[in-house]
């Protein structure tokens, strides 16, 4: 690992969006009536769930969407998970997804405890390890790559959310295949 990243998903892509809802049990609906407690209210887009209520998304200044929902006796958080983790975990899965696809990455998925991790295999060598956990965080690390190379995985993990962290490790520092040290954009030795 030469280094790792972490990452809070933002809801950008309708797309990653509509798969990520349908594991969940909705539909993504856009310019529909969303059901609340207190009445029915039109939304550009709402995740229409089993039952009486759904969730909706607004969307922000800066493009992205906020989730509101009437968490009311739980029936939304029986769906999207209590404050929508469990979608937010699933659009960081569907995400990385798309934009791994989108790169001509082999994509893989495997449930590990309460993470799910998606594997990005680059077919010119190494792949990116998304650990996505519960409420959209993901951490990323790239895998069987070492030295500055890693980092060309980095605008792909810019891609998945906003990077809260981003560290190099030892790794990142290791020698090159000619035997020197590759500091930065510098070599030593």
């Amino acid at each position: 690992m030469s280094h790792f990243t972490q990452i809070s998903a933002e809801i950008r892509d309708l797309e990653a969006l509509r798969v990520a809802v349908a594991r969940c049990g909705g539909e993504v609906v856009e310019n529909a009536e969303c059901r609340w407690y207190s009445g029915a209210q039109r939304k550009s887009v709402v995740i229409k769930l089993p039952g009486q209520y759904d969730a909706a998304l607004e969307k922000q200044t800066d493009g992205s969407y906020r989730l509101t929902a009437d968490w009311y006796q739980g029936h939304v958080s029986r769906y999207l998970g209590e404050n929508g983790d469990n979608l937010l975990q699933l659009y960081a899965v569907e995400k990385a997804k798309v934009e791994g696809r989108r790169r001509g990455f082999t994509v893989t998925e495997r449930q590990e405890g309460d993470d799910i991790l998606v594997t990005l295999r680059d077919p010119e060598g190494g792949a990116l390890k998304v650990w996505c956990h519960a409420g959209g965080r993901s951490t990323c690390q790239p895998d069987g790559i070492r030295g500055e190379s890693c980092m060309k995985f980095y605008d792909l993990e810019k891609a998945l959310g906003a990077v809260e962290e981003h560290r190099r490790t030892g790794d990142f520092y290791e020698k090159e295949e000619d035997g020197r040290v590759r500091l930065g954009h510098f070599f030593c030795g």
